[in-house]
């Protein structure tokens, strides 16, 4: 019976719930306020939500009637901080740099104060989705998506979620102002079991086409119709796109990389990591590849250390391509010197810390290539892979910019460069300058009140400068007082504009700057070294790219 009691004993013990882990408690404080951002009123009652690693779940709180929040006995931790309320889209704090908002830093006992988020008026899209048949879709997933510059790359985020009911109808609610993309899918075929492995067919988007490159976006406004968009699913299996890299003198590879990118594709995503695999031997495999145009790129190494490269257009309709070979072949080799001009009582720049850089124009794989500078300002950079570049230089210290880039004595500063294969590209000359420019700023909303953390995107007037790489482009956020700063511009003309929809996707991209200047506030930079004041508005709705 002893025995039996203490079996009984062990199996309480081992059976009995556990007790939960204590809270996270700390001593630091993150509080602000959250308001209208159509006429920046303070919201009561909308809902604050934080999360972070060091919580086991997220910490809620209400806004009290003058749209005042705080979080107490926080632990010390990076936290992200949103909000939300009925008839309003919901914002992440700093939302403008990240789609997942700008992390807040506290340590143990600090108070962090002016966490503010203005919400704007939840716009929606509604639409009707149709089987290739031409019925009704009922249950098919519908997206809103958003394209945001991530890693280096364009891609396409979810910002909302809906399904279609028995009618084919949905309707995408709490959308900010701005562009969307509207993508359906049936869920029956997001992914399915082949012999080949998993296979993930690809979304249908608005007007009713599988290449994302042709999708077209629906303008959402904060009052006024929803818009309403209908179109077809079309079921196009996904491409397993193969091939080999071979070396131009045929010796083995060493190593090997191989991207697949969209050409031209707004917001298309390029092949995910785990869709993609190279051997040893140069075969590489794309699979789940979605309809389209793209280019694949590829570097390696043989024995001689010298990387090797090749470019190889391919379009994707839904068959698989096989049997491509990337014949890799030397790059260019680009040489020159760096020239220091001082026109101040600066510090000179430490030559040895300075890169030069040949990335392409159109911020694709490829141009990560460097040349360290010398102490005699001399700099090599050997294998920069064919196309059109921008020569740029890294390291440089305040107030230090680069003043222009000289070949054979010509300014090819602000040019896009054609390189070719095995080019040799000898005396370029980069000069740069302590005497830089300044432009500075405040932005207000709609009541004239500082706005804090919204995009400025200040670009040139000569669409001549409209590349990614122009030193005449730049993208900065202002601080919590409102106010931006950006140096080290040419002297010129330029254009102005602040938005909570704008980020790093509209660096370069040509339809969207067009569509900004009826936005945006004109200045001019005399000289190199001048100074410019502007006042910006914040933007009241995100201009609609040109028609493809």
């Amino acid at each position: 019976m002893a025995g039996l009691l203490a079996c009984l004993s062990v199996l309480a013990q081992s059976t009995s719930p556990r007790r939960p882990a204590p809270p996270a408690v700390g001593t630091a404080q993150i509080s602000g306020t959250i308001r209208n951002a159509a006429d920046d009123k303070p919201l009561p009652r909308a809902r604050v939500i934080a999360t972070a690693d060091v919580l086991e779940e997220p910490r809620a709180t209400i806004t009290n009637s003058d749209g005042s929040f705080t979080f107490t006995d926080l632990p010390a931790g990076s936290y992200i901080v949103s909000a939300t309320r009925t008839g309003f889209a919901e914002q992440a704090y700093g939302q403008a740099r990240s789609i997942t908002g700008t992390p807040i830093v506290v340590g143990t006992a600090q108070r962090i104060g002016n966490v503010d988020i203005a919400l704007k008026p939840g716009g929606v899209i509604v639409g009707l989705i149709l089987d290739e048949d031409g019925s009704p879709f009922a249950g098919a997933i519908v997206e809103a998506l958003v394209t945001r510059f991530e890693s280096g790359a364009k891609t396409l985020y979810s910002v909302a979620t809906a399904q279609t009911d028995d009618r084919g109808e949905f309707r995408l609610f709490g959308l900010g102002p701005g562009e969307y993309y509207v993508s359906a899918q049936d869920p029956a075929f997001r992914a399915v079991s082949s012999p080949k492995g998993v296979v993930r067919y690809s979304p249908t988007y608005y007007p009713g086409t599988s290449l994302a490159d042709q999708a077209k976006t629906v303008t959402v406004r904060a009052t006024g119709t929803p818009p309403r968009v209908e179109f077809r699913i079309a079921l196009v299996p996904p491409a397993r796109v193969s091939g080999q890299l071979v070396a131009f003198d045929g010796k083995p590879l060493l190593s090997g990389a191989v991207v697949m990118s969209p050409i031209g594709g707004e917001g298309l995503r390029g092949v995910s990591p785990e869709d993609a695999s190279i051997q040893p031997d140069g075969h590489f495999t794309f699979d789940n590849v979605v309809p389209g145009r793209y280019q694949i790129r590829a570097r390696g190494q043989t024995g001689s250390g010298a990387s090797l490269f090749a470019v190889f257009p391919a379009d994707v309709i839904s068959a698989d391509v096989r049997g491509i070979e990337l014949t890799l072949r030397p790059g260019a080799l680009v040489e020159g010197h760096v020239i220091v001009e001082k026109n101040r009582t600066s510090k000179p720049p430490v030559l040895s810390a300075l890169r030069v850089r040949a990335p392409f124009t159109d911020g694709a794989f490829g141009g990560e290539l460097i040349g360290i500078v010398q102490s005699d300002g001399s700099f090599a950079i050997r294998g920069v892979m064919g196309g059109t570049h921008q020569f740029v230089i890294d390291g440089l210290p305040h107030p230090w910019v680069l003043k222009s880039v000289m070949l054979h004595g010509a300014d090819v500063t602000d040019l896009e460069m054609p390189v070719t294969a095995s080019e040799q590209i000898h005396d370029l000359r980069l000069t740069v300058t302590d005497a830089s420019s300044e432009v500075s700023g405040v932005v207000q909303n709609a009541r004239n009140v500082p706005a804090a953390n919204v995009a400025v995107i200040v670009f040139s007037k000569v669409p001549l400068f409209w590349l990614r790489t122009s030193r005449r482009m730049r993208l900065t956020y202002t601080d919590v007082d409102g106010r931006f700063s950006v140096p080290g511009l040419p002297a010129g003309e330029y254009f102005a504009v602040a938005s909570d929809a704008v980020d790093e996707t509209d660096l370069g991209h040509r339809e969207r700057l067009q569509a900004l200047q009826a936005y945006a506030v004109p200045f001019r930079l005399a000289t190199d070294d001048g100074r410019a004041t502007v006042t910006l508005h914040v933007a009241p709705i995100v201009p609609a790219p040109a028609a493809r």
